[in-house]
């Protein structure tokens, strides 16, 4: 299977350093226009199914890169942002009281957000979910638009990484990774071949 991650573009609320999980923040224009020119350069695997996380920015996002043409299967809650809990729509660097990923890291709950478990279950859970559907229908390749802390989530479990990696995978907005993954769909396992960031147009 290949599985495409891409984060969606630059937000407003990047922009105000806020943290926006679950907050409905739109791109702005920076984030639009950056889009539009990492279509020219970067080459964007076309794919079987095409999925987004239900906020607007991975929606918007995907229509930008791919065009309003190309169809989503589906927007769900389950590939969602973290969600920050009392922490949302307040600026990272305003925040008194331990900053939301030092705890994230530690799978302990903070603030009524999420931990890395609960996380976890939801995108795992719908991952499964989603290529033991591609496989019965003779598909092999998907993609996600989704948000930084989903993409470094699926790569530290996949790859085996101790949570203190989440801080160090590169999320830029705009890109992300291709990865190759054997499932087994008797058992709902996945493993990591390999991954790499998305190309360059040559």
């Amino acid at each position: 299977m290949k599985l495409v991650l891409v984060r969606h573009g630059y937000t407003v609320g990047n922009d105000q350093g806020l943290y926006t999980g679950w907050s409905n923040t739109i791109l702005s224009r920076k984030g639009i226009e950056d889009l539009k020119q990492y279509r020219k350069e970067y080459d964007y695997p076309k794919t079987d199914r095409y999925y987004t996380s239900d906020l607007v920015r991975t929606i918007d996002t995907f229509h930008l890169l791919y065009g309003e043409e190309t169809p989503i299967k589906e927007s769900t809650f389950a590939f969602r942002e973290i969600g920050f809990g009392d922490y949302e729509d307040l600026k990272w660097n305003e925040i008194d009281d331990v900053p939301y990923n030092d705890m994230y890291i530690l799978n302990k709950p903070h603030v009524n957000g999420e931990t890395i478990s609960q996380v976890t279950l939801r995108l795992f859970g719908k991952l499964t979910q989603v290529f033991s559907d591609m496989s019965k229908n003779g598909e092999d390749s998907v993609t996600i638009v989704c948000h930084s802390g989903v993409i470094k989530t699926i790569l530290i479990f996949l790859k085996s990484l101790p949570f203190s990696d989440f801080k160090e995978i590169a999320t830029p907005n705009g890109l992300g990774y291709i990865l190759d993954i054997d499932f087994d769909i008797e058992n709902n396992f996945l493993t990591l071949n390999r991954y790499e960031p998305i190309p360059k147009k040559k």
